[in-house]
């Protein structure tokens, strides 16, 4: 027995002896992640051992010995992710058998010779976890553990992760009814779960009522089996009992001829037995339910008024209407419910709920405002033990609920579903779902949840969460965010994902790509790829090289734990704030010739269209023209032609929404203009006049601070895939960075950025990017990471000076 003991650093966490056998549960005495959290500090487990048998029970202590235990608490040694030895010594030959709920763990035991051994883990089971012992068939000890989380709080992030779910889950219902049932959104109310609940109560109230009214005109009832003692004479049905009364009470038997009990020759008959009578009842498992329900509403409802009479007082029109719905339960409660049982225990649903009017409506509105209660009943098709389906979910939920506070409303949802038996969560595995958002700017995104890649150059790929940023003819971003329940601890202590999870994240970005439509080449579709991970200390992360690394090729991993999101909100809010030409610099760059197209090869040349009038018939007829005096010459290598429509003459359709390649250029007098009337004494003015191909829509790209005077330059990749006058400019992926950073300090300082040829102007404060990734701020040159810290400088300066 003692070569179980020590298998690698385990040893024998718990002891069990009794006079039939000898138990012993093996594995690590200490959990690294466990500890390394500093979370779970003074905590104990719970420990039951019920047996009628006498026993001895020793537990591991914080000196790694066996102590005698006669509590109900141990020191926390079983974990969701620890791995254990059980082995039971007989000391005879009955017939013992092992049973635990768990199929894996039950099918894992095996007899040796006359014991037996079973190699076993929790699979990500939390809470209590029981072992059950029968010999020769009856069960002689139960044992139960608790099983505690490696990676979390396990009493404050767990509960806080269904908490959050619960009330996202509610959010996103009551966006579904509102929809469904066009209600308005209310914001009378602070804690917005309390307006949901409220809002479907008004929207069901009326027929969850008459539901009632059904249930106490007609309710089920039941037949029960009733036992009384009585005198012979008066008995219709003696009850078996009888025997054993009678046993307990001899003096009721006299002495009868006609006795039917018979003793030492003697007849008895008894004067009193148990009769047996069926009794009609309506206090059954159904109708005990259905008072569960109301009590359960009345108790939310109560909840609500105290905070609406808290902030608003009583005259509001949602107290008013909760207050009604109270007493009118009440009244339902202490009438036909008063003689019904409380509900006591479990018990599977039972048909009636299904299928019999009245209870079938009251259990349909009762999950609609479960929506708002409570998740840990399994509403949700959610197994709350198991934590890795319960924080993807969470995850999944969370990216949802800040999107939401990034200003993205939702357009269609679709993970809620109205079916039979009520409104359920389609967050499966193995299942698609998405959500589709839309923003004040006209941005659209769609946050899938299980995104499946099919027909891809090498594997299919289904990631857990897809952002995925739709920009209308431009090519869709793609970022994705994988939650992993799991986390590593290095040899420094320093916490972070599993350097695995890490190389799955590469595997994402390289393998969904799409096939371009000219030639066999890929491109990249995924711009970013990261790790959602159980951990909170998000300042201490931000030293990580996995968060580091988020920055350099935009692969990495966030900590994601409630009222840990910070660093994953801030990145949301980069990543849905940058153009398509911003997100491109982070990705992979094999050759430096493939920056030429996107930089260096200024093909494309902008016009400024002086009103409507010329622009609808540049259009029609497919060309351009321009006095030679302005545009002597077209600049060689110039392909295409792009029309900007100025603030002055378009006022809100400024900008460029309209290109085309240029099929020749000649010179002509401006009287031989058809398209256009010529002004008198212009006739002979030279025109430089461009016949055009098809014409293209773009963008739009809008206007910035300023447009474009008559003519300037920009390549084709830059105008496809620019969003503002400004990106037409650059010209490298330095400047693109640059311009990010400036960007973000004048969201900051609320100043406004102005790109010239060769710098930017922020504030007044110019900014110009020298060789060698460094930065002339005025006059002083900064390395790269100082461009926050001096800018932030010069602006100050520049407003003491205004002062």
């Amino acid at each position: 027995m003692m070569g179980f003991q020590h298998s690698g650093s385990s040893t024998t966490l718990l002891y069990i002896e009794t006079e039939d056998f000898k138990l012993y549960i093996i594995g690590k005495a200490e959990n690294k992640k466990f500890n390394a959290i500093n979370a779970n500090i003074n905590i104990e487990a719970h420990l039951c051992v019920d047996t009628c048998c006498e026993r001895i029970i020793k537990t591991i202590n914080e000196s790694g010995e066996l102590d005698i235990n006669e509590s109900n608490s141990m020191r926390p040694s079983f974990f969701e992710d620890g791995n254990y030895q059980l082995i039971v010594e007989k000391f005879n030959n009955d017939s013992i058998t092992i049973y635990h709920s768990d199929k894996e763990i039950r099918e894992s035991i095996i007899t040796i010779g006359n014991n037996y051994y079973g190699s076993f883990s929790f699979n990500g089971d939390i809470g209590h976890s029981t072992f059950r012992i029968r010999k020769n068939n009856k069960e002689i000890l139960t044992l139960t553990v608790e099983i505690f989380l490696s990676k979390v709080d396990y009493l404050k992030d767990y509960k806080e992760i269904l908490n959050e779910v619960n009330e996202e889950i509610s959010s996103l219902v009551f966006d579904f009814l509102g929809k469904t049932f066009q209600q308005a959104t209310l914001k009378d109310v602070s804690k917005q779960t309390g307006v949901e609940f409220t809002e479907i109560l008004l929207g069901i109230y009326d027929k969850f009522e008459k539901a009632l009214n059904l249930i106490e005109k007609h309710p089920k009832h039941g037949v029960l089996n009733k036992e009384n003692i009585k005198n012979i004479d008066k008995v219709k049905r003696v009850s078996r009992s009888s025997a054993n009364y009678i046993r307990k009470h001899s003096n009721l038997l006299q002495q009868s001829d006609n006795g039917f009990i018979e003793i030492n020759s003697n007849k008895y008959i008894p004067l009193k037995v148990i009769e047996n009578k069926k009794v009609t009842t309506i206090d059954i498992y159904e109708n005990q339910y259905v008072k569960y329900i109301i009590k359960t509403i009345i108790h939310r409802v109560r909840n609500i008024k105290e905070n609406i009479l808290r902030l608003y007082g009583i005259e509001n029109n949602y107290y008013i209407s909760l207050n009604n719905f109270e007493n009118r339960l009440i009244k339902h409660q202490n009438g036909f419910f008063k003689d019904i049982s409380d509900l006591h225990g479990k018990r599977s649903m039972s048909l009636v709920f299904k299928m019999s009017f009245g209870y079938r409506e009251i259990f349909y509105y009762y999950m609609m405002l479960k929506k708002g209660l409570d998740i840990s009943e399994g509403l949700y098709n959610i197994t709350p033990k198991k934590l890795w389906n319960l924080y993807e979910i969470w995850c999944y939920l969370k990216l949802h609920k800040l999107l939401k506070e990034l200003g993205f409303t939702t357009l269609k949802n679709g993970i809620i579903e109205a079916k039979d038996n009520g409104i359920t969560l389609s967050l499966t595995r193995n299942k698609e779902s998405k959500i589709t958002y839309c923003n004040s700017t006209g941005k659209n995104l769609e946050l899938w949840y299980n995104k499946a890649y099919s027909h891809l150059p090498t594997t299919n790929q289904r990631p857990d969460t897809v952002l995925c940023l739709r920009n209308m003819d431009r090519s869709d971003r793609i970022y994705i965010f994988d939650a992993k329940y799991r986390l590593s601890v290095d040899r420094n202590s320093a916490i972070g994902p599993m350097e695995e999870d890490i190389n799955v994240m590469h595997r994402y970005r390289d393998a969904i790509v799409s096939e371009l439509d000219d030639s066999l080449q890929f491109k990249y579709n995924t711009f970013g790829a990261y790790v959602m991970f159980p951990y909170s200390n998000e300042s201490e992360f931000i030293k990580h090289r996995y968060y580091k690394s988020i920055e350099k090729v935009n692969i990495g991993a966030f900590p994601m734990l409630p009222g840990s999101t910070s660093l994953i909100k801030n990145h949301l809010c980069k990543i849905v704030s940058e153009s398509y030409i911003e997100s491109t610099t982070k990705l992979p760059t094999y050759e430096v010739e493939d920056d030429y197209p996107r930089f260096k090869n200024t093909n494309v040349m902008i016009a400024n269209i002086s009103n409507k009038q010329h622009l609808e018939a540049y259009k029609q007829n497919k060309f351009f023209h321009i006095p030679s005096n302005k545009l002597s010459n077209v600049r060689l290598g110039v392909e295409y032609i792009a029309f900007y429509q100025s603030k002055n003459s378009f006022g809100d359709t400024s900008g460029i929404y309209y290109y085309a390649k240029i099929k020749e250029v000649r010179k002509y007098k401006r009287k031989d203009c058809s398209e256009l009337p010529v002004l008198r004494g212009n006739e002979e003015q030279d025109y430089l006049r461009f016949e055009l191909e098809e014409i293209f829509s773009v963008g739009p790209i809008k206007t910035v601070e300023y447009g474009v005077e008559l003519i300037t330059y920009t390549t084709l990749y830059l105008l496809k895939n620019a969003e503002t006058l400004h990106e037409l400019h650059f010209k490298n992926r330095l400047e693109i960075e640059l311009y990010k950073v400036l960007k973000e300090i004048c969201a900051d300082k609320k100043t406004r950025i102005i790109r010239r040829t060769e710098y930017f102007l922020v504030g007044g404060v110019k900014i110009e990017i020298l060789n060698g990734k460094k930065v002339r701020i005025e006059d002083e040159v900064v390395e790269w990471g100082e461009i926050r810290e001096k800018v932030s400088y010069y602006l100050e300066c520049k407003r003491d000076k205004n002062k």
